[in-house]
């Protein structure tokens, strides 16, 4: 099932890793930075759930990727469902940091820059905790990886100094797991004796760029852009230097 996204999984001989039970994961290196440099291999790694993690998985996270840290955005209802999966118990940070709901939104871009407003205070926190020595590699999930980990990525990545059109590009790239997701959905549905949900459903939750694109521009509107977010925030520069100093190779912080 996890195939369609394994370009972005590479072990240490260069072969793709083929996941048993993660379908929307991968690794944010190689995203270019303006100014030159790009986000470093094997330091930010973003997926859907690792309650749906193999024990194999969980042992290529572990030994391969070498994940110090875990960052949780699921809501307390969705852990005591799903639970955390093999690494429950791995030797790890484990962030829970569950995004707190946001007033009804008129679309998607809204509701992601809405998860940036009324998370603000957690989200800065998170930058700090990141950006602290040993605390990387990370991985960010919540349950399908796309909708709060987009938004915490792109967040990472503005901080990063990574170019709005690359933003956009990363969240689109969950794509390439929709049709995954989907089989994912309707066999737990099917299980629970729930109603398919009809496909216009999953075609208008489709993660494409324009969606993110929007949340950007509502988030330049707001605070003119993603610096300044993190100001509005109480993050300091030293502190967005040093996420970009943690993350960013071959580019001069600042």
């Amino acid at each position: 099932m996890g195939e369609a996204l394994q370009e972005d999984a590479r072990s240490g001989d260069g072969a793709a890793r083929v996941f048993d039970g993660l379908i929307n994961f991968r690794d944010l290196g190689g995203i270019p930075v303006g100014g030159g440099g790009a986000i470093r291999h094997r330091r930010l790694l973003r997926s859907d759930s690792l309650s749906y993690a193999s024990e194999a998985d969980a042992e290529w996270l572990l030994t391969d990727a070498r994940i110090a840290t875990i960052v949780d955005l699921r809501q307390t209802v969705e852990v005591d469902e799903f639970g955390r999966g093999p690494l429950a118990t791995a030797p790890v940070t484990y962030i829970p940091l569950p995004c707190t709901d946001v007033m009804a939104a008129q679309s998607r871009s809204e509701y992601y820059f809405r998860l940036l407003k009324q998370n603000g205070p957690a989200f800065a926190d998170l930058v700090r905790r990141l950006a602290a020595p040993g605390v990387l590699p990370a991985i960010v999930h919540c349950h399908i990886g796309c909708d709060r980990t987009g938004t915490v990525a792109a967040m990472l990545l503005g901080l990063a100094g990574v170019p709005d059109d690359e933003i956009c590009l990363d969240y689109a790239r969950s794509t390439r797991a929709s049709a995954a997701i989907q089989k994912r959905s309707e066999e737990r549905r099917r299980n629970l004796g729930l109603p398919v949900m009809d496909q216009s459903y999953y075609d208008e939750w489709e993660p494409r760029a324009d969606i993110m694109a929007g949340t950007l521009a509502l988030v330049a509107s707001e605070w003119g852009d993603m610096y300044g977010w993190a100001a509005a925030y109480g993050l300091n520069s030293d502190e967005v230097v040093a996420l970009r100093t943690a993350l960013v190779d071959g580019s001069p912080a600042g």
